[in-house]
């Protein structure tokens, strides 16, 4: 057999292990039972109003353009203080923290972003449901996020739609 044939070979059998390992027969795994930390739930939960941003996910540039969202482009925003509504959203990001079973993914394209003010200090979301990860950031300070699923995207996006904010193209799954 010639090298080049070998060579093919083996990438042949490579190939087939990869597509054999993405397709499992194992069962999914459980919900992970995770909480979002406790002092961004508090802030969450406390603030008197929430601001939501519709970030456009394929524009990351300045960290310091306070135009931007740490870094990413703000499509619009709307506040709100509707304390249902807030409630509502905040239970949907929860209970998705804690269905999530441990994935998140190696991309990052967020969607929205959150902000409020709580104990004289400003608090971020940056958030995308598509890869399962938040950042969130204390006074523009980076802390530890945490991982919800995809569930509460539809809920964020009926807000901002009832504000007449644009939304960016959806995630390609």
């Amino acid at each position: 057999m010639s090298r080049g044939a070998q060579s093919m070979r083996v990438l042949s059998q490579i190939l087939l292990l990869l597509l054999m390992g993405c397709t499992s027969d194992r069962p999914p795994k459980e919900p992970s039972g995770d909480k979002m930390p406790a002092d961004a739930a508090a802030a969450l939960q406390e603030a008197s109003a929430w601001e939501l941003f519709s970030l456009d996910p394929c524009i990351e540039e300045d960290l310091d353009d306070t135009s931007r969202f740490h870094g990413w482009k703000i499509l619009g925003s709307t506040q709100f203080t509707d304390t249902k509504a807030r409630q509502k959203l905040m239970q949907s990001l929860e209970d998705s923290v804690a269905a999530n079973p441990g994935m998140v993914a190696a991309c990052f394209a967020p969607r929205h972003g959150l902000r409020v003010k709580y104990k004289d200090q400003q608090h971020d979301f940056v958030i995308c449901f598509e890869c399962y990860r938040a950042i969130r950031y204390t006074n523009d300070q980076q802390r530890e996020g945490f991982n919800p699923t995809d569930a509460p995207a539809d809920a964020f996006n009926r807000v901002l739609k009832a504000a007449e904010v644009p939304l960016p193209e959806p995630p390609a799954f």
